[in-house]
């Protein structure tokens, strides 16, 4: 599809025209059969609008345009075609005597039904070529930014910046078709650590038509309460325009530093832990040491105990505990006591021999 010839505009690719209130234009699109089967197309007129995602498009076949595409009528509703053929169809576009001043945006239509076979299902491959007319009367571009929402995103690095992601409504609200430009920052508290996007072209926008945004910031520092900001700046296009509008909005959210935390966590949890298992540590190792040491001086004193009665029949055995020659302490005291035992034996055994014992010399 192309639009026909026009000596005043040989290189137009679409259809843009300014007029009046009630004023009729006439004008052709030519149809060209570019495949290798005859076709027969449905024509007819109806609105354009834009997608969500940006994109130019109609309204569905079923549904009845409202604007422009109720003002266009075609001199045939369908053709047909032969392999290569082309035809010029005419159309009138006729402008209510109570249109709205500014843009209105339309296309006409070719419409190439299919069944597919096999199914009961019908393909409708359609093509169609804009148009735009803007119609006399002020001219007012306006824009509306709403449900403005900010998402942040940590990071596992505890000492790293982390992103957040922006996303809004940006809706025409103004009467003529607009390109804008979005800008879009994030800010700490008190306005600190600011970080933002430059400006973004958006694509085109027409009146009542929505677009929703998602912009993501870099570098943002989670220091706490995190406030977004979204500008747009947009300025009318076509026939007469350049008019200028702006528009922003705002959203919060909380940007907190969670890796950081943690860590912080972990070294309080450690600061607090770690003298209690120190204690603990250094008590059940003085127990352990006292135990040794009970352990090595119980085994001492047996063999010291040994010792001393297996030497108390000698006559050179030292048992004085001050002497400082012999075992100290207690031990000693076991040993003195043994020789002393074992000198009171001899003793005995010697007045025995004598005739001198206990019971005197009448005893024998």
């Amino acid at each position: 599809m192309l639009p026909a010839t026009d000596d005043d505009d040989p290189d137009r690719a679409n259809f843009a025209y300014a007029v009046e209130p009630g004023q009729s234009v006439q004008d052709a699109v030519v149809v060209t059969n570019d495949s290798t089967v005859p076709l027969h197309l449905g024509v007819y007129g109806t609105d354009a609008f834009t997608t969500t995602s940006g994109n130019l498009d109609l309204l569905p076949a079923g549904d009845e345009p409202v604007d422009l595409g109720s003002w266009l009528t075609l001199d045939v509703a369908g053709l047909d075609l032969e392999p290569g053929q082309s035809v010029e169809v005419p159309f009138t576009l006729q402008v209510p005597d109570d249109a709205s001043p500014g843009d209105h945006s339309g296309g006409v239509v070719t419409s190439l039904v299919q069944a597919q076979e096999g199914s009961t299902l019908t393909y409708d491959r359609r093509l169609a070529l804009r148009v735009h007319a803007r119609v006399a009367g002020a001219l007012a571009p306006a824009l509306e930014v709403s449900d403005v929402e900010l998402v942040h995103h940590g990071s596992v690095d505890p000492l790293a910046t982390s992103t957040a992601t922006l996303r809004y409504t940006v809706t025409n609200t103004g009467n003529a078709r607009v390109v804008a430009l979005e800008r879009g920052e994030v800010t700490g508290p008190a306005g600190w650590a600011r970080r933002g996007t430059g400006p973004t072209a958006l694509p085109e926008l027409l009146p009542g038509s929505s677009l929703e945004r998602e912009v993501t910031v870099a570098g943002v520092r989670p220091l706490g309460r995190a406030t977004a900001e979204v500008v747009v700046d947009a300025t009318a296009v076509g026939v007469g325009g350049g008019a200028l509008a702006s528009a922003s909005g705002t959203a919060g959210t909380w940007a907190v530093p969670w890796a950081l935390l943690a860590v912080v966590l972990l070294v309080v949890v450690v600061a607090v832990l770690a003298p209690g298992r120190s204690a603990a540590a250094l008590a059940a190792l003085s127990a352990r040491r006292a135990r040794s040491r009970a352990r090595a001086g119980a085994t001492s004193g047996g063999a010291a105990r040994a010792e001393g009665v297996h030497r108390s029949d000698g006559p050179e055995v030292s048992a004085d505990p001050t002497s400082g020659s012999g075992p100290q302490g207690p031990v000693a005291d076991d040993l003195a006591a043994a020789l002393e035992r074992a000198r009171a034996k001899g003793r005995a055994q010697a007045l025995a021999e004598l005739g001198e014992g206990p019971a005197g010399p009448g005893a024998r």
